[in-house]
């Protein structure tokens, strides 16, 4: 087995672990705020976590409050984003101390390749692979529009959002493979019509 794809259903199967061990607290009255919490720090922080899963979880356990998780999840992301960018627009030089080289390279190169587009950033941070506080972080150091930035993450996380949670509600746990087949395509092609949109309107 390649050493990539081997990393990568390492990967996997750690957050299906991770997954599985939270439906405890997720199927709990606290549920909510669990999954608030976690959509929080994963825009906010550095570290390997997704909100997806837990979201999809999250729905499984309640199908009843399909529209209150992908709201609270879309805005507790946006809250996360926007501790980002405060936090990088006063304190930028510290942080990049923290971050790895590759880390602060790609800083560099997404602030050099957004600096005039804050609305764009948030939306490739919020929609597709790319770490979501790094783009949080370059929009809040280049000092880019908190509007447009924040426009651009509310966009993307709801198309994010919705579409993880209309599978979900309609295709329970299948939702999840067919996620996982059809993630990338899916990603490109909202993206690229959403900024065509967004081009064609300017």
């Amino acid at each position: 087995m390649p050493e990539n794809v081997e990393i990568k259903t390492t990967k996997d199967k750690d957050l299906r672990e991770v997954t599985q061990k939270s439906k405890g607290l997720l199927s709990s009255r606290y549920g909510l705020w669990v999954l608030a919490i976690i959509s929080f720090v994963e825009s906010m922080l550095l570290i390997p976590l997704i909100t997806d899963p837990f979201l999809i979880a999250y729905i499984l356990l309640h199908r009843s409050k399909v529209v209150t998780a992908v709201v609270v999840t879309l805005a507790a992301s946006i809250i996360g984003g926007l501790v980002a960018y405060i936090t990088a627009n006063f304190f930028i030089d510290i942080i990049l101390g923290f971050l790895s080289d590759k880390s602060v390279a790609e800083f560099y190169v997404i602030s050099e390749e957004f600096k005039n587009s804050t609305f764009i950033l948030g939306l490739v941070g919020a929609i597709t692979p790319v770490p979501f506080t790094l783009t949080a972080l370059a929009a809040g150091a280049i000092k880019g529009n908190l509007l447009l930035f924040l426009s651009g993450v509310f966009v993307g996380r709801s198309v994010r959002y919705s579409i993880a949670g209309y599978l979900t509600y309609h295709y329970g746990e299948d939702a999840v493979r067919m996620a996982r087949k059809n993630i990338k395509p899916i990603t490109i092609i909202t993206f690229v019509s959403i900024i065509i949109y967004f081009l064609l309107t300017m």
